[in-house]
C-alpha cells in the first residue's frame, strides 16, 4: 500500500473504505495466466515488481487482458500476496514472501520505513507513485503497474521500480525471399553439347544427352562434360527381304543372270533347227 508521510491520510482513507465493504483474506495465492516478462501488446497489464532492497532484483511479468484493479493485476501477473490481519489486502504487506514475518508481522498498517509502495505508468512514459489504495484503481490495458520496497526513504527518496515502462520494440520482420536468383551455394544446370554435325540426322531411338548437374560453371572446355560416341547419320537397314519375283544375281559384267539363260536356250533352238533344215534337204537329194 502507498504511504509515505503526506499521503498517509488518504491511503488510510482507502484502507477504511474497503475494509468497510469487507476485508479480504491477509493472504493469496498467485493468480492464474500470469507469463514471465513485458505483455507483447496494449491488451495486458504489465506488472514490475522490485525486490532490490530486500535482497533481490526485478521481476516482470504480465497480466493478461483487463483488470479491475491493480490488486487483480498484482495477482494475475503470477505474483503471491499478503494483506495485513486488520485491513486484509487493502494493504499489500508481502509479495511473494518478502518482508519474512520475522522483520514483519503484518498484524497492522506497515510502517512509513519499510512497506511496498505503489506505482502506475503509461507505456513509454514515467512511473508516478500512486494516490489511491490498490483496490481503488483500475489499470488501463497497455499500462504499467509498479511495486519498489521502500526501506528508510523519506518521501522524497522513495525508490521507483528498477525497470523502465516500455514494452521493448517488436523484432524487425524477415526480409521478403527473392525470386529469380540462384542461392548461395546451389548447384548450376550445364547442357551437354551435340557432338553430331550440324544439319545430320539422328539415328531412330537416340536420345539428347541429359543435363548435367555440377558446380559453378567453368570456362575450361575440358570441365565440360563428354558427350558420348558420335550419333551413325546412315539410314537404318531393312528387316523385310524382297519379294521373289523382283530378286535377281547379277555376274561379273552386271548382266543378269536369268537373261543370259534365254539367250542360251535361242541359241540352242536355232541350232537345232538347223540341223532338221539340213536333214530335210538331204533326203530330197538322194
Amino acid at each position: 500500500m502507498t504511504r509515505p508521510r503526506g499521503r498517509l491520510v488518504r491511503a488510510a482513507a482507502a484502507a477504511i473504505l474497503a475494509a468497510a465493504a469487507g476485508a479480504a483474506p491477509p493472504a493469496t495465492p498467485a493468480g492464474a495466466g500470469g507469463t514471465a516478462g513485458y505483455c507483447p501488446d496494449a491488451t495486458g497489464v504489465t506488472v514490475v515488481v522490485d525486490f532490490h532492497e530486500l535482497g533481490g532484483g526485478v521481476v516482470i511479468r504480465c497480466a493478461p487482458g483487463e483488470q479491475g484493479s491493480g490488486l487483480t493485476a498484482l495477482q494475475n501477473a503470477g505474483f503471491a500476496v499478503a494483506g495485513t490481519n486488520r485491513w486484509g489486502l487493502a494493504f499489500i504487506c508481502r509479495i511473494e514472501g518478502r518482508p519474512t514475518a520475522a522483520s514483519e508481522p503484518c498484524v497492522d498498517t506497515p510502517p512509513a520505513t519499510a512497506y511496498w509502495s505503489y506505482w502506475h505508468a503509461s507505456n513509454g512514459g514515467a512511473w508516478v507513485y500512486s494516490d489511491k489504495g490498490v483496490k481503488n484503481r483500475t489499470p488501463p490495458q497497455g499500462s504499467f503497474e509498479g511495486w519498489s520496497f521502500s526501506k528508510n526513504h523519506t518521501e522524497g527518496s522513495i525508490p521507483t521500480p528498477g525497470a523502465a515502462p516500455s514494452r521493448p520494440a517488436p523484432p524487425p520482420p524477415p526480409p521478403p525471399a527473392t525470386t529469380g536468383q540462384p542461392a548461395p551455394g546451389a548447384p548450376t544446370t550445364i547442357t551437354a553439347p551435340r557432338t553430331t554435325a550440324p544439319g545430320a540426322a539422328t539415328a531412330p531411338g537416340a536420345t539428347t544427352p541429359p543435363a548435367v548437374t555440377s558446380g559453378p560453371a567453368s570456362s575450361d572446355p575440358a570441365a565440360q562434360p563428354s558427350a558420348g560416341p558420335a550419333q551413325s547419320t546412315s539410314p537404318p537397314a531393312s528387316t523385310t527381304a524382297p519379294p521373289a519375283d523382283v530378286s535377281a544375281t547379277r555376274n561379273a559384267s552386271n548382266v543378269p543372270a536369268g537373261t543370259l539363260a534365254g539367250l542360251a536356250v535361242l541359241v540352242a533352238l536355232a541350232a537345232a533347227g538347223g540341223v532338221v533344215a539340213w536333214r530335210r534337204r538331204t533326203t530330197r537329194d538322194t
